[in-house]
């Protein structure tokens, strides 16, 4: 191929690539964000007010996460009252967690002797021996056995300077044996751009893919006593075959002949790394998940097959982008 063609071929690629980049980025933004942003939640609870919403009284940006639990708020209360690194962890995917340095616990039991609370004790959510002593938040609120209230510092924000941001954990019953759930976060405003692009596309779905987790942790810990660490194990694995497999299929764009079967694998391996960390589906569905991406990316085809039609479509689809 003449460096004038293969220049030209390369530029489609890419405009193929960004085009599909911008639509997933679309679908992102108008769909995926807003359903996170108030998982779980009614209406009503997104706007009714909670204690530490004066925290930041006049916030920027506020969401509100929800699960029901079916047990009495008593029995709910003790495990998020030892919430926190030295404490009870945070009853999330504790692998990624300890992969980082978090050092949390991994055998959950309650432990009454961690679950009393006085305004001004940090939640530690990295151990204070490590990066300076900055990783934790403050109580400010405390309603006992129903509420906890935490300043907290956006991303970039010394805890040496004022809080910027809370987190709250509020348990709503709603009769003697069903207790909501509520976990909300506020921001003040002042946020920069690149600060909120840093927000919204890097910290955001992060903290929501822990905070769920860490939300139907609790409730299965109440409701079964077991939150299933070997599972979660096993989706954390998910993740990382998933986006290697979408690197993969990236660079598969620019080299090999068959760059639209390539596109059309990488978009996938995208849309399956969404669902696999924020919809968090059980493992054989995750299992399934990956396979057909993989399938897409390198399975031999057969001319007349279903997946020969699949990726015929894909590629009709990459050519008009």
């Amino acid at each position: 191929m003449a460096p004038r063609s293969r220049t030209a071929e390369l530029l489609k690629r890419l405009a193929a690539t960004l085009a599909a980049a911008l639509v997933l980025g679309a679908v992102f933004g108008l769909v995926v964000r807003p359903w996170y942003l108030s998982w779980g939640a009614t209406p009503a609870e997104r706007t009714m007010k909670l204690p530490g919403d004066d925290i930041v009284p006049g916030a920027a940006n506020q969401e509100t996460r929800a699960i029901t639990i079916d047990a009495p708020a008593d029995s709910v209360w003790p495990w998020v009252a030892q919430l926190g690194q030295d404490r009870g962890g945070f009853y999330s995917y504790d692998l990624l967690e300890n992969l980082v340095g978090c050092e949390m616990p991994t055998t959950d039991y309650l432990r009454p002797g961690r679950q009393t609370w006085a305004p001004g004790d940090k939640l530690w959510m990295y151990p204070s021996t490590k990066a300076g002593g900055v990783g934790y938040a403050v109580l400010r609120t405390l309603v006992p056995g129903r509420a906890l209230g935490f300043g907290t510092w956006f991303a970039g924000t010394p805890p040496t300077g004022p809080e910027d941001g809370s987190w709250q954990f509020v348990l709503v019953p709603v009769n003697d044996s069903t207790t909501r759930l509520l976990v909300r976060g506020r921001g003040a405003p002042g946020r920069s751009l690149l600060g909120v692009a840093f927000d919204r596309s890097v910290f955001e779905p992060m903290h929501f893919v822990m905070e769920k987790r860490m939300m139907i942790g609790i409730r299965q810990l109440v409701e079964e006593d077991s939150r299933y660490r070997v599972q979660n194990h096993v989706q954390v694995v998910l993740w990382f075959v998933t986006f290697a497999m979408f690197v993969v299929g990236l660079a598969s764009i620019f080299v090999k002949t068959a760059w639209k079967r390539a596109l059309t694998g990488t978009v996938a391996a995208a849309v399956v790394f969404q669902i696999l960390t924020l919809g968090q589906p059980p493992v054989d569905v995750g299992i399934l998940l990956v396979l057909i991406v993989a399938t897409l990316l390198w399975w031999p085809i057969r001319p007349g097959s279903p997946l020969a039609a699949i990726l015929e479509r894909g590629a009709r689809a990459g050519g008009s982008l």
